[in-house]
């Protein structure tokens, strides 16, 4: 019996599995001042937010593997503390309130040198053509990184031809009912699921790094179309630095986004800033972001790091409505812990 429990023991093999993760604490000041839009005219809170999630990765051999990342699928998966009586889904009073875990990526696939193809809920590298494509209403403020946290559902992957390395995903929007018949009257009704297909690739000209994107939209109706540029600009006395410029076409209405972008190292961290302008026909705003991460503390585990951030947003959408004195401004202070 021992011999035949060294035996089982002994015969269990494992996939190699990495466990990594990340939490954050903010405490945030944020302001609003609203024009003839809206019944109010101003609102000031601060409030306190936090968030944690924990990342899994197995390969399994061959290029086969399979990712997750848990945490809670809210705005950057963030949770408010002590959240008002309306919205607090504890058992007991506001401060009861905890947040659900949901799989905000949940996907496998097949990477090698060459090729690569996945499928589930997965992360996209971030560009401001996400904004302008999936959040014509919004188009500042990050909103695909907010609001999908990311990530997206559908398929993905790439392949290398001639050296350069083609990015393409496949996202599915909307499932619809796409045959449905009234037995009364007789009437078939079609319509079709909505996706959209997003093509990327890189490739150096002179000292510049060109990104062009394409992103397109796959439906009924008239369904957007969106395309440009990320441009990664020489580095110049340790600045890095970009400029993007993206176009849409969204019910027949144009829009554009551009963003300015420079980061620099500063002591133990690094000063971030970029500025937007977007426009959406005659609806026109702009958008600051500043902000400093200090690493308080860097180790073969983890990282702990500070970042006191200013925002600034002139202009925006109110209750579906477009407000050009609409301002917000978020003053806050990230604590991050990472663990690799």
């Amino acid at each position: 019996m021992k011999r035949l429990i060294f035996l089982l023991i002994v015969s269990l093999s494992f996939a190699a599995i990495e466990f990594s993760g990340d939490a954050r604490f903010r405490p945030r000041l944020d302001v609003h001042e609203y024009g003839a839009a809206s019944s109010e005219d101003h609102t000031s809170d601060l409030y306190y937010l936090y968030r944690a999630r924990i990342n899994m990765k197995a390969d399994i051999g061959d290029g086969w593997f399979f990712k997750s990342k848990l945490g809670t699928n809210s705005v950057a998966g963030m949770t408010k503390m002590g959240p008002s009586s309306d919205n607090n889904d504890g058992p007991g009073n506001s401060n009861s309130h905890r947040p659900t875990l949901s799989f905000l990526e949940l996907y496998y696939g097949y990477a090698k040198e060459d090729c690569g193809f996945w499928v589930g809920a997965f992360p996209l590298k971030y560009t401001p053509a996400l904004d302008l494509h999936f959040y014509s209403d919004k188009l500042v403020d990050i909103p695909f990184v907010l609001y999908n946290n990311s990530s997206i559902n559908g398929f993905a992957g790439y392949q290398v031809i001639k050296d350069k390395k083609i990015n393409w995903f496949l996202s599915v929007d909307l499932n619809n009912t796409n045959s449905q018949e009234n037995f009364l009257t007789g009437v078939e009704t079609t319509e079709k699921d909505m996706y959209t297909l997003g093509l990327n690739s890189s490739f150096d000209v002179l000292n510049l790094t060109l990104t062009p994107n394409i992103l397109l939209a796959i439906g009924d109706g008239d369904l957007p179309t969106t395309y440009g540029l990320d441009i990664d600009l020489p580095e110049l006395s340790d600045i890095s630095s970009s400029i993007s410029y993206h176009m849409t076409n969204y019910d027949a209405t144009d829009g554009d986004h551009f963003r300015v972008k420079m980061t620099k190292p500063v002591g133990k961290g690094s000063m971030k800033f970029f500025y937007d302008i977007a426009n959406m026909e005659d609806d026109s705003m702009s958008y600051m972001w500043l902000s400093y991460t200090h690493t308080c503390y860097k180790g073969d585990a983890g990282t702990v790091t500070i970042s006191p951030t200013y925002r600034y947003q002139d202009g925006g959408y109110v209750s579906g409505t477009f407000d050009e004195d609409y301002n917000r401004t978020k003053f806050e202070i990230t604590t991050e812990i990472k663990f690799f």
